[in-house]
């Protein structure tokens, strides 16, 4: 890691000190703009160009029309980690609606801000929490809905995920998901969840971000011919499930050892859990599905 973090702003690169964004920015004001985040493992960035075409998705959707293609986003993030000196990264890439011309602004007119900003890899549980298993929250809150705001919009705008995120660590457990207004599981402020019941793996179906790790996961499952499903799932399946584990690109799998006050059967990580996480693994090892930093 460089002495002092480079981030990647509107074409420059700035020593973090330097990489200034105006009060005015919208994204400040209004958390109007949308961000990606993608990880590197032992030098490679893995999906990179999933995670591009996922983050050009919500550019779309948002009309922010940024002035830079897929390839400068590619070039962009690999120059940032190159610039940190990190093998083992992670990546936020992100553009927000930019500062207004008037103090009522026409969100059509706007002049983007854009960023990537690399740091060392993050998990997002500690060494014992990935040992034996986190504690789940069920949160009071509801997931958004594709007639409010379709959570394949991955906005900057996350109060919702931190009001769950402390209602549940006030409530002394590690992570927190939410249902739908129909008492659906969902997922979690920065993961998926799975629960798995009789050797067949699942994972929520609707009024998710379309993670790419979840996707890896379903996809490692089937080639090692585990049953996997995408379904309808409700807290009870959780409270019921045999194994549970959320997924994200800070970590692979983190097994969950309790949901809401219901102890899992031991062990923890479960033989499925431990598997899909081994697998997971490998493939990042590997370097399938990478791109170099070096490159």
């Amino acid at each position: 890691m460089a002495n002092q973090p480079i981030l990647f702003i509107n074409g420059e690169y700035k020593p973090l000190s330097e990489a200034t964004v105006s009060v005015l920015d919208q994204g400040f004001l209004l958390g109007d703009g949308v961000f990606d985040v993608v990880s590197a493992w032992k030098g490679s960035i893995f999906k990179l160009d999933q995670h591009i075409e996922r983050f050009h998705d919500s550019l779309r959707a948002t009309r922010l029309d940024a002035p830079m293609s897929h390839a400068d986003w590619r070039a962009a993030i690999i120059e940032t980690v190159k610039r940190n000196n990190l093998r083992d990264a992670t990546i936020r890439f992100i553009v927000t609606r930019g500062v207004p011309k008037a103090v009522v602004a026409d969100p059509r007119d706007y002049q983007p801000t854009m960023i990537v900003w690399a740091a060392p890899y993050i998990f997002l549980a500690d060494e014992a929490g990935r040992r034996q298993g986190i504690r789940l929250f069920i949160s009071h809150l509801r997931a958004f809905t594709p007639d409010s705001l379709d959570p394949r919009y991955k906005c900057l705008d996350r109060l919702h995920s931190q009001m769950a995120r402390i209602e549940a660590l006030e409530a002394g457990y590690d992570d927190v998901i939410w249902l739908d207004q129909t008492g659906h599981v969902c997922e979690g402020p920065a993961s998926n969840v799975f629960a798995i019941k009789g050797g067949v793996v699942r994972t929520p179906r609707r009024n998710v971000l379309r993670g790419i790790t979840r996707q890896t996961f379903i996809e490692i499952a089937r080639d090692a011919q585990i049953p996997v499903e995408e379904a309808d799932l409700t807290a009870f399946d959780l409270f019921s499930a045999d194994e549970v584990f959320t997924c994200s690109t800070a970590g692979g799998a983190l097994a969950v050892r309790e949901v809401a006050g219901r102890k899992l059967p031991k062990p923890t990580p479960g033989p499925l859990t431990h598997r899909l996480d081994k697998l997971y693994w490998a493939l990042r090892e590997s370097g399938a599905h990478g791109t170099p930093i070096s490159a």
